[in-house]
């Protein structure tokens, strides 16, 4: 009985310290001038002069890998070159953010946007990345993107990967 106990309060340990642990990867006032977003493997980078300064990882459409064809299909996109538009008070569907990043033209017509989480789930933190869960838009936690909100600029390239 005692091993379980023990196991317990490890297992418990080592879910909190992921809970809270900082992720903060970035400078102050450092600056990215793209964003590379891989599908596959759940991951977006920050790239500044060809040089990758930072690596996140993500949730994307819970309608699986697939490539984004129109309108309502809630899936994410791929493409290179996307210009990033950053938005304040942003509503897609039927979440608000407080600000976010639209993805091009799939941003403008689609609502397809970088975000961090709203408040229905913010609860959750890093646990997010356990399961893809959004409408198509490209997800990490709220410090994450507050992180990479302030590193890039309006027209900020995003080229998203399969």
């Amino acid at each position: 009985m005692k091993k379980i106990i023990y196991l317990f309060l490890l297992i418990l340990t080592a879910v909190t310290g992921y809970y809270f642990y900082p992720e903060h990867q970035l400078s102050t006032g450092q600056k990215a001038n793209k964003i590379v977003i891989y599908k596959t493997k759940h991951q977006l980078l920050l790239f500044n002069k060809g040089e990758q300064i930072a690596s996140y990882k993500i949730s994307i459409s819970k309608k699986g890998l697939a490539k984004k064809r129109k309108l309502g299909d809630n899936l994410t996109p791929e493409g290179k070159n996307f210009k990033g538009v950053k938005r304040a008070n942003t509503k897609s569907s039927n979440y608000k953010y407080p600000k976010s990043i639209e993805v091009g033209y799939w941003g403008q017509c689609c609502g397809v946007l970088i975000h961090g989480q709203s408040e229905k789930i913010s609860w959750l933190r890093k646990f997010h990345r356990w399961r893809d869960r959004t409408e198509g838009c490209i997800m990490v936690t709220n410090d994450e993107f507050n992180e990479i909100y302030n590193a890039v600029d309006n027209g900020v390239i995003i080229d998203i990967y399969p």
